[in-house]
């Protein structure tokens, strides 16, 4: 996983078009992280940067579609002061002609613009939800403890999708406007300097006017952008949860909750709206205003004998050329406001630390991998302030199973998580054979310590690809022989077996069943070291028979940690240690710990009726 400001994407098929600064065949390629110190619009400009070669090529096609626009008013008044004036046919003729051949150019010189930078365009969205996605998928489990799961989906495709438009269509309609109103302001000046003065003065006004514009709509466009992530939080968390809120008969009021969300989305964007329509009419009105400036002063200058009415329809032609790109100015300001607030939001994910990093000089674990897990001395909180646990000292010898008991809150969990470096201690140090896992590379480490969660995720895919995604390369059989391994038998009863479809999150199973999908998976993977987080705690008691039977199984010839409030694991573990407020307690086989009447024997008294009479 990418640590650094650049990010590795996956090998492009070679099958795909070549777009110059993005990857094809076996080749990988890097989009650069611009630094936080440029503003949001430079920033998401310099994406643009692994592309530059096809965006360059597009850029002289736009100058040469540009300079063919410019020509035809020019030809149209020649033909007005020269063809028509002296009657000469051929002559309107020729010109004619040309301005076909001219037209012609324009049209394929700006098809072929057109498709670059379209083509660029897409390649840029795809980069950029891979650049999102792969920071994301390279953050610990902390950050995305205080994320909501539907505002970064709409991070990666909702802010994505505003801003590829706006870049490239930003450099269009800067560039391409740039140089038509350079080219016109040259023309007018050569035509007629007088009325070319009179015709530039209104930008002065525009330009005031747009400046005092983006200072109040970017506030509203970003909140607007804000309350959308909002939106899309709550609808993905209220779907995920439908049978809880149905269970509680709760649809009016997520409704309304809904609704209250969808209205304040619906006045921000509101707020923008005014402000836009406050502004842009003003803008066209000048515009509009210079245009009469032009024709009035033209005509003063024609009966004068200043100027020539070749000229004047000339200068009308280029008036469009003028005050159309100034108009299109106006609306891409508009665009660039919402695609800055897209862009903030986009650059909180890419600059968003990552606290656990793998290091530089990290290694491989040396295999074969014995399984002796230490903890040293460590403390760790998520709030370093209060730590969960304090100077927590554990030995677990190759191929022991330890089962962790303790209150809510003990640091049972978190001991799992610091052996995978989902985090890292404040305050000494864990190791896998010795080695400091903070020196191993983290997919040795995870590979070798396999976790089977409290909450098992299944992907809405096959049973099969399920089970198969420890290992992708796993055959068939040895998919077959993990199932039975894990007491799956259950598999064989589905509609279409290996390949049913179980799902979004495993929904057509039942606990149970899931747990043991989630099992035979560990199994696929072979891990030297087994990490079990209440693997039995949503499950009745008949299938929770069945899962210790499996485990037991997925445990043989394994170092295991086990945590768990249930005693039908941690009975069959070789020692049980009890945790409280961080640090431990008791340690002990579970038949010298129950013979001590301690916690875990209180324990065992409590989940196991009639044993307190026998005590």
């Amino acid at each position: 996983m990418c640590a650094t400001s650049y990010c590795c994407l996956p090998p492009r098929p070679v099958f795909w078009p070549r777009v110059t600064g993005v990857c094809t065949g076996p080749q990988r390629c890097r989009i650069p992280t611009p630094p936080p110190s440029r503003s949001t619009i430079r920033r998401l400009y310099a994406l643009l940067w692994p592309y530059r070669a096809t965006i360059g090529l597009g850029m002289v096609l736009l100058v040469g579609s540009v300079a063919a626009e410019l020509y035809p008013p020019l030809v149209w008044g020649r033909v007005v002061d020269v063809g028509l004036a002296r009657r000469d046919w051929n002559f309107v003729a020729w010109q004619l002609a040309l301005l076909v051949g001219v037209y012609g150019l324009q049209q394929v010189l700006s098809a072929f613009q057109g498709l670059l930078l379209e083509r660029t365009g897409q390649q840029l969205t795809l980069d950029l939800r891979l650049l999102l996605y792969q920071k994301l998928a390279g953050q610990s489990a902390a950050y995305f403890e205080g994320q909501r799961t539907g505002d970064l989906l709409a991070r990666v495709t909702a802010d994505v999708e505003g801003i590829q438009d706006v870049l490239l269509r930003g450099i269009n309609t800067v560039l391409g406007n740039s140089l038509r109103l350079i080219g016109v302001i040259g023309i007018f000046i050569a035509l007629q300097p007088l009325l070319g003065a009179v015709v530039v003065l209104p930008m002065i006004a525009v330009a005031l006017l747009l400046t005092r514009y983006n200072q109040t709509v970017r506030p509203a466009y970003r909140a607007a952008r804000n309350r959308l992530g909002d939106l899309s939080a709550t609808v993905a968390d209220r779907l995920s949860g439908i049978r809880v809120v149905q269970g509680f008969a709760r649809e009016e009021a997520e409704a309304r909750k809904v609704a209250a969300i969808g209205q304040a989305l619906y006045d921000e964007g509101m707020k923008a709206v005014v402000i836009r329509n406050r502004a842009f009419p003003l803008v066209r009105f000048i515009a509009n205003f210079g245009n009469i400036l032009m024709l009035g002063g033209g005509v003063v200058l024609i009966a004068r004998g200043q100027f020539t009415l070749g000229g004047l329809l000339a200068y009308r032609g280029y008036g469009r050329y003028f005050y159309g790109p100034i108009d299109d100015l106006v609306g891409l300001n508009d665009l660039l406001q919402r695609a800055e607030a897209s862009g903030r939001r986009i650059f909180e994910v890419l600059d968003a630390p990552v606290t656990v990093l793998e290091h530089a000089d990290a290694v491989a674990l040396p295999q074969p991998v014995l399984g002796e897990i230490v903890f040293e001395d460590v403390t760790f909180g998520y709030d370093p302030a209060q730590p969960v646990l304090r100077g927590l000292n554990l030995r677990v010898a190759a191929g022991e199973r330890v089962a962790l008991l303790g209150e809510s809150g003990a640091g049972k969990s978190t001991l799992i998580g610091l052996l995978t470096r989902v985090y890292d201690p404040q305050s000494g140090r864990v190791t896998l054979d010795g080695h400091d896992v903070r020196d191993l590379t983290l997919p040795s480490l995870r590979r070798a310590a396999a976790v089977m969660p409290q909450d098992t995720f299944l992907f809405y895919d096959t049973v099969l690809e399920n089970v198969r995604y420890a290992r992708p390369d796993a055959t068939s059989q040895e998919v077959d022989l993990a199932l039975e391994r894990a007491g799956a038998a259950f598999v064989a009863t589905l509609p279409q077996g290996l390949d049913t479809i179980v799902g979004e999150r495993g929904v057509k199973l039942s606990g149970g069943q899931r747990q043991r999908l989630a099992i035979a998976r560990v199994l696929l993977a072979d891990p030297a070291v087994l990490l079990l987080d209440e693997p039995t705690s949503a499950v009745d008691a008949e299938s929770e028979a069945l899962i210790v039977r499996a485990l037991e199984e997925a445990m043989e010839g394994r170092s295991a940690l086990i945590v768990t409030h249930r005693l039908s694991l941690a009975r069959s573990a070789d020692r049980v240690v009890v945790l409280e407020g961080g640090v431990i307690v008791e340690d002990g086989p579970p038949a010298v710990l129950r013979s001590r009447g301690g916690r875990y024997a209180a324990l065992e008294r409590a989940q196991t009726p009639g044993l307190a009479e026998q005590v």
